[in-house]
């Protein structure tokens, strides 16, 4: 009696730890579904890919769920397959791994705004002084004889810019040309500052 006891508990503790690995008392798999977390999507255009199946969030979407499951054990990879308008989206490190190997398959998708930078031409500054803005808190100030400037903070796609000059440089008035729009999905490099000697 007690040996069987003891046989039906064996049995017991080694259908459960089965089960634990993927594996049921039945012969059947564990199924896992890929799914995640997305922070920051704001434009359409996404397409995450995984295992041969691919998912298209919407904008504003923070989660997403592939509709097919995969195996204990089998490899995942979720990638970012096609980027989202004007942004670029990354996969976290937990879009790599294999099924079982953690409770739940949970990736990490972040997105961001594309950005990029402003800048131009100079003509005819001959002394320092100059002080250029794009709006009252990014500022540069370009050296005497400098040809051209970059303003140092990027600005994101579909963002207005707008470069004015903040301060005038001794004896010289420099006036902006090209100097407001939106930013596209390239730099800005056709913003011409040019001074002139006060009469």
């Amino acid at each position: 009696m007690k040996s069987s006891f003891l046989r039906n508990g064996a049995a017991l503790l080694l259908t459960l730890s089965l089960a634990a690995c993927g594996g049921s008392s039945l012969g059947g798999t564990a199924q896992y579904t890929i799914q995640g977390t997305i922070s920051n999507l704001t434009n359409s255009g996404m397409v995450l890919a995984s295992n041969g199946q691919t998912v298209s969030p919407a904008a504003g979407d923070t989660t997403f769920t592939f509709p097919n499951t995969i195996d204990y054990g089998v490899e995942f990879n979720v990638l970012v397959q096609t980027q989202p308008n004007h942004m670029t989206c990354s996969v976290g490190a937990d879009g790599n791994s294999s099924a079982g190997h953690t409770i739940a398959i949970d990736a990490t998708v972040a997105c961001v705004q594309n950005t990029y930078t402003v800048g131009g031409t100079i003509s005819g500054l001959s002394v320092a002084g100059l002080v250029l803005g794009n709006g009252s808190a990014t500022t540069y100030t370009p050296v005497a004889a400098d040809t051209t400037f970059t303003m140092p903070d990027v600005v994101a796609d579909g963002t207005s810019y707008g470069i004015t000059v903040l301060v005038q440089p001794t004896g010289l008035t420099c006036t902006v040309a090209n100097g407001t729009g939106v930013m596209g999905s390239a730099a800005i490099a056709n913003v011409a500052v040019t001074c002139v000697a006060n009469s």
